[in-house]
């Protein structure tokens, strides 16, 4: 649960609900960028879950402290977590910022956490992110079943797609871009997607683990 309330009419900030399967539930985001990392998270096959603004912390900074909320808090399949804060690149320089990052990066490791800044450079590099929109807009109802993803493995274990259309001949393209969308199936999130790219059967979509 968030340590405070993120969507408010007060600011002025642009702010919304991300509808995440992945959290069973929609989850508040402050800036489009966060919104963008969502898209991330809900396609690496190696996140769990995520939580918004999961706790507050006292950063040690020379002779006082300093207030902290991590923007983020994932949980991995590792059984691994880590602490996110989100800003843009251009943010980076200003000393105030540059203060806080380098006392969180000595606080999180100091007590056993991982911690990670990720910026506008990686979320909104492309083909990555037009990609990541344009599977999570096609995404559509529950996550499989146990009698579908069943039905599912059978008819990919029968046909062995190689390319996305391959997939759209046996599933139909709606069907095709709901299993891209809930990660049944993967594909090269930093190419170009077409109907003739290359589609994985395991392991998810590639590129999206942003914790290596």
């Amino acid at each position: 649960m968030a340590v405070r309330k993120v969507v408010t009419r007060s600011s002025c900030h642009f702010r919304g609900y991300f509808p995440s399967l992945k959290n069973g539930h929609s989850v508040a985001w402050e800036s489009q960028l966060e919104g963008g990392l969502f898209r991330l998270l809900e396609l690496s096959p190696y996140v769990l879950s995520y939580e918004v603004q999961p706790s507050r912390e006292r950063l040690p900074l020379g002779d006082t402290f300093l207030d902290y909320i991590p923007d983020l808090r994932v949980f991995l399949g590792d059984g691994s977590e880590w602490w996110i804060e989100v800003k843009p690149a251009s943010k980076l320089s200003i000393f105030s910022v540059k203060q806080k990052l380098s006392a969180a990066s000595i606080h999180f490791p100091a007590t056993n956490r991982n911690f990670l800044v990720v910026t506008d450079e990686l979320i909104w590099r492309e083909p990555l992110a037009a990609n990541l929109q344009k599977i999570l807009y096609h995404r559509r109802g529950p996550l499989l079943s146990v009698a579908e993803r069943a039905e599912v493995s059978s008819k990919l274990s029968k046909y062995k797609p190689q390319i996305f259309h391959d997939l759209i001949s046996i599933f139909g393209r709606m069907e095709a871009w709901r299993l891209l969308g809930l990660c049944v199936i993967g594909i090269d999130l930093e190419e170009p997607f077409v109907d003739e790219s290359q589609v994985f059967l395991s392991g998810g979509h590639r590129h999206a683990n942003i914790f290596a």
